[in-house]
C-alpha cells in the first residue's frame, strides 16, 4: 500500500535570503506559505523565515 508523502519545502531567510531549513508542510497548510522564527547561523540571530521556492 502506498503512502501519500507531505509536500517538502525549503525555509529561506528573509534578510539574508539563504536556505538554512528543510521541513514538511501538512497539506492543511499547503494554501499560505508557511513562515516561522528560526536561528540564521549567517546572521547570528532569530529572523523570521519564509517558504522559498520549489
Amino acid at each position: 500500500m502506498a503512502t501519500k508523502k507531505q509536500p517538502y519545502v525549503k525555509l529561506q531567510c528573509s534578510s539574508c535570503k539563504r536556505i538554512n531549513y528543510f521541513t514538511h508542510k501538512s497539506k492543511k497548510a499547503a494554501e499560505k506559505k508557511l513562515e516561522l522564527k528560526k536561528y540564521c547561523k549567517w546572521c547570528r540571530k532569530h529572523t523570521i523565515h519564509k517558504e522559498g521556492k520549489k
